[in-house]
Order: C-alpha cells, then sequence, then structure tokens
C-alpha cells in the first residue's frame, strides 16, 4: 500500500521542524545525519513542485 504524500504545506512545516531540530537541539550524529538527508529530500521535492507551478503560471497567462 503507497504512502500518501503530503501536500505542499505539510512537507514545508516538517523541512522548517527539521531545520528548527538540528539548529537548536544537540543530537547524536546518525540522527542528524538522518535528519539532514530527509531535510534534503524534501527541499528537492519542494522546489520542483514550486517549479513546475510557477511554469503552470506562466503558460497560464500567455493564453
Amino acid at each position: 500500500m503507497a504512502e500518501e504524500k503530503k501536500s505542499y504545506e505539510e512537507r514545508l512545516a516538517r523541512l522548517q521542524e527539521i531545520t528548527s531540530k538540528i539548529e537548536n537541539e544537540v543530537l547524536p550524529l546518525e540522527e542528524t545525519t538522518a535528519l539532514y538527508q530527509e531535510g534534503k529530500r524534501l527541499c528537492k521535492e519542494l522546489q520542483e513542485e514550486l517549479e513546475a507551478a510557477e511554469k503552470l503560471v506562466e503558460e497560464t497567462a500567455k493564453e
């Protein structure tokens, strides 16, 4: 069963949570590394989604 994809806003909130945790807490190296990797993946997903939305707006504006 596939996991349901979270909304852009939910993923952005998770990225902000990860950033705050890494910046403000003393964490074990393994946890920091795992959070960093999750954050990097989320950042890439969000950037791609934002670029797709911008392209759609540009195409719609040309119509």
